[in-house]
């Protein structure tokens, strides 16, 4: 059994050229031995750090909040910690994300969201089947009270009874389920996880920073097959460690090295595997 827990993140406004307005959903998938042993490794962590044990560790910590007061050398070491040691405890990851200034334009947030959640899941279950294993999907429990909760979790009870277009149901054994990211370390990771990863393609130091931890954390597919590397960006490719994009798909594998382009439904999607 393996454990998915799932977060969101977005970037307004990306400081690198050519991009517009991010929305990213990722997972971090945690083996089953695993799950009580990375919450005692976040428990150490943050005694470590003096980080209050009702404190929700957080990419953007709230206002008043210990980690908000905290320097910038603390919060680095802090996610280094974080990240090391879910590479000791053999979790991966996958973040997908769509820049809505050049895909999906027409659509709201929310309906790029159900989208973004289709290619998640199918991920996931491509993790499931290289371990021939089976999964639970745990959301960060998203805003707007339990009413919102219950229409969020309708919307994905098609998808995980029927599969999609890619893959077929059966490994993810469970409806995808919410619970507070305030009392599960593993959605903390998960925020941290997407939060860097979208902010690295986004072209931020924070991000970029953690490129090579978030490296030997991504979940890699079978090789030579595009669709299963762990970080993808639709519609265009670009480098998560450095800032050179990948202009045309025929210079895509000579410009970036591991890379994979492939056309769906006119448009172009270019996965990303971390180098």
């Amino acid at each position: 059994m393996r454990l998915a827990f799932l977060d969101d993140s977005q970037q307004a406004e990306p400081p690198r050229q050519g991009l517009g307005r991010l929305l990213a959903l990722g997972a971090v998938i945690v083996p089953q031995e695993h799950v009580a042993g990375y919450a005692a490794d976040l428990v150490a962590i943050r005694a470590r750090y003096g980080i209050p044990a009702g404190e929700e560790i957080k990419w953007k910590a709230p206002k008043g909040s210990f980690l908000a007061s905290a320097g910038a050398d603390l919060i680095t070491s802090l996610r280094h910690s974080m990240l090391e040691a879910a590479i000791e405890r053999r979790i991966r990851t996958v973040v997908v994300m769509v820049d809505h200034a050049a895909a999906y334009t027409s659509y709201t947030e929310a309906e790029v969201g159900r989208e973004i959640l289709r290619w998640l899941y199918e991920r996931v279950l491509m993790h499931l089947a290289d371990h021939d294993d089976i999964g639970i999907m745990i959301a960060d429990k998203p805003g707007g009270g339990h009413k919102e909760d219950s229409r969020w979790l309708a919307e994905t009870l098609q998808l995980t009874s029927d599969g999609t277009e890619y893959v077929t149901p059966g490994r993810i054994v469970l409806p995808i389920v919410t619970a507070h990211s305030h009392h599960l370390p593993h959605l903390q990771l998960a925020d941290l996880v997407v939060a860097a990863t979208t902010a690295a393609v986004a072209g931020r130091q924070s991000g970029l920073s953690l490129g090579p931890l978030l490296a030997k954390l991504v979940h890699r597919h079978k090789p030579g097959d595009a669709t299963g590397a762990g970080v993808v960006l639709w519609p265009r490719r670009y480098n998560l460690l450095y800032h050179d994009s990948a202009k045309l798909a025929s210079r895509c594998r000579r410009r970036i090295p591991g890379s994979h382009c492939h056309v769906r439904n006119g448009a172009m999607p270019i996965t990303m595997a971390w180098p």
